[in-house]
């Protein structure tokens, strides 16, 4: 069972370092260079020398900004600088490619976080690469493309796996090592906690067990009753002590043995019979001698 959950759990990891593609955009005016992450549909972005270059912009009209609607192409070799809402990721895409772009930019206006572009359904008809990018590097690029009086020329390359964000590496490397641990824990103390129940007798079960009274003989002879004790504290019985007496014909002072058969054992201290069967026999391994 432990080796299953280790394999599932491995290749998880191994499915998640795969969508994990990170690239970055390199501003070639400023040489500033800022990173995304590429799409879970599409096309890959080439990894050639050059990159895939071409020029950054955002749509002329601020309500076409989200990219939902296919619009006029600013420029020749235009990358789609589009915000994130108002549609799914794979509509923004499909109508920026009808709209001429060579790649998508899609970024986040309000939350600095990284998430990663994913489309339900066939995604064969799209032929151009789409990134998405945080807050941050979505103000950048946008506010970048606005002061420049040309069109802003931007590279897009594919990052390698050693320049992964800092984030990124702690969650493959330290998280999920920790999930998988805490997985494991978590499974082993059910299963001690479920084992430990099943060798408790109820509490219902035990109070419905019979009770009587223990009455000293009254020979005179103390050799009648100096082994007259309960064999859990090693107290001799005195007149009046109320003994609990077990299916195998053991007896108990009351107070100890329901102790010990709802938080200890559920078997008779003494010849260990297994006080929740339901039928005893009067033949137990220490009254048949």
């Amino acid at each position: 069972m432990i080796r299953s959950t280790l394999i599932l759990l491995f290749l998880s990891l191994l499915v998640y370092q795969s969508q994990l593609v990170l690239a970055s955009i390199t501003v070639l005016a400023t040489n500033e260079t800022y990173v995304d992450r590429m799409a879970a549909f599409g096309p890959r972005i080439e990894e050639t020398e050059d990159g895939l270059t071409g020029y950054l912009m955002a749509p002329l009209s601020p309500d076409l900004r989200h990219g939902c609607e296919v619009v006029e192409p600013p420029s020749d070799k235009w990358i789609a600088l589009v915000e994130r809402g108002n549609c799914s990721f794979i509509d923004k895409v499909r109508s920026m490619q009808q709209s001429g772009a060579i790649a998508v930019v899609v970024g986040d206006k309000y939350y600095n976080g990284w998430v990663t572009m994913y489309a339900p359904g066939d995604t064969s008809d799209i032929r151009i690469p789409s990134v998405f990018v945080a807050q941050r590097q979505y103000q950048a690029l946008l506010q970048l493309s606005e002061l420049f009086k040309q069109p802003m020329e931007v590279r897009m390359e594919k990052d390698d796996i050693l320049t992964w964000p800092l984030l990124d590496m702690l969650l493959v490397v330290v998280l999920s090592p920790a999930v998988m641990m805490l997985f494991i824990y978590t499974t082993w103390r059910m299963r001690q906690r479920q084992q430990r129940k099943e060798e408790l007798a109820p509490t219902d079960f035990v109070t419905k067990l019979p009770l009587r009274k223990f009455k000293l003989k009254e020979t005179g002879n103390e050799d009648d009753t100096r082994h007259a004790e309960c064999a859990i504290c090693l107290e001799d019985y005195v007149d009046g002590d109320v003994l609990r007496v077990l299916p195998c014909k053991h007896e108990f002072h009351s107070t100890c043995v329901d102790a010990w058969l709802t938080g200890h054992k559920k078997f008779c201290p003494v010849c260990k019979f297994d006080v929740c069967r339901k039928e005893a026999s009067e033949n137990t391994p220490l009254l048949s001698v």
